[in-house]
């Protein structure tokens, strides 16, 4: 009786401990998100500049909010680029992360054949009875691409997810194809004009400014692509002709990244706007840096 009544009591604790732990991580995430949210309200204010104060927000308790303005078009567009029929930058770029030639020839073709409008397979991609094959009815849906998410729907989309979690730092379907070189990130900048990502730090230090510090009022802004050439160091006439195509100076989608924090719970919430009007709403993993 005693080993019994022990047994249970000690069943008891643990099912108390596990019910007090996931209250105690449902309440993390509810006010992580909460924050998240009012860091979003605070930045999609027409006066807030880009490094003012009010973007970063601490309680006493450590909780709070961290609020990151850049653009959409800092990403590469999945869409403009399918439909250009570019033969460059996405094999470049998967095969950057690992992806064998081969593999990347399948997941590009199977991308194209996502949102083009006919059935016709592409000689590695896949359409209607291939999806059908794998039990996945209605796919693919012959159109752009609407959101980011759509395209985990790709067959071969998997092993790009598995080799790079953080894909879907690198894409969007907004703007008209030309990344913001005043805002992307250095390894975007470097797959563009074929460089390594050391011969961007020229870049990167210029538009930092004399403070050093990415994000604030002092930073230098890029405003040609023989501009960018010469601080990456590079002069060929094809490469500047892929600046040209590829880049702008200033998106017109503004991208606000709101990461709420109640303990070890993070909620990263992303809301674009456009003339102050806000086109899409939604959240995202925790993100590793960009």
């Amino acid at each position: 009786m005693i080993t019994v009544m022990g047994m249970v009591v000690l069943a008891g604790t643990k099912a108390l401990d596990a019910d007090t732990r996931g209250t105690r991580e449902l309440r993390g995430r509810t006010f992580a998100k909460r924050l998240a949210q009012m860091g979003l309200e605070v930045a999609r204010h027409p006066a807030i500049k880009i490094d003012d104060p009010l973007l970063h927000y601490t309680l006493p308790d450590g909780s709070g909010y961290d609020v990151r303005l850049t653009t959409e078009e800092a990403r590469l567009n999945i869409n403009a680029l399918l439909a250009s029929g570019d033969k460059v930058l996405l094999p470049r770029l998967l095969a950057s992360w690992g992806l064998s030639p081969e593999a990347g020839s399948a997941v590009i073709d199977s991308l194209r054949d996502w949102i083009d409008e006919d059935d016709k397979t592409s000689l590695k991609g896949a359409e209607k009875r291939d999806y059908q094959k794998a039990g996945l009815a209605g796919l693919p849906y012959n159109r752009p691409f609407r959101e980011v998410d759509e395209m985990l729907l790709v067959r071969g989309m998997d092993l790009v997810s598995k080799l790079r979690p953080d894909w879907r730092e690198w894409f969007t379907v907004l703007g008209d194809g030309r990344v913001d070189v005043n805002q992307a990130r250095p390894e975007l900048i470097a797959l563009i004009a074929n460089v390594p990502v050391e011969r961007v730090m020229p870049l990167i230090t210029f538009r930092a400014g004399k403070d050093g510090a990415q994000n604030t009022r002092d930073d230098n802004r890029l405003a040609s692509p023989v501009q960018v050439a010469q601080l990456l160091g590079v002069y060929q006439p094809q490469t500047v002709e892929l600046l040209t195509r590829w880049v702008q100076f200033a998106g017109p989608i503004k991208r606000l990244e709101s990461t709420g924090r109640c303990g070890d719970v993070r909620r990263r919430l992303v809301l674009i706007v456009q003339n102050q009007q806000a086109i899409w709403r939604g959240e995202l993993p925790p993100h590793h840096g960009s």
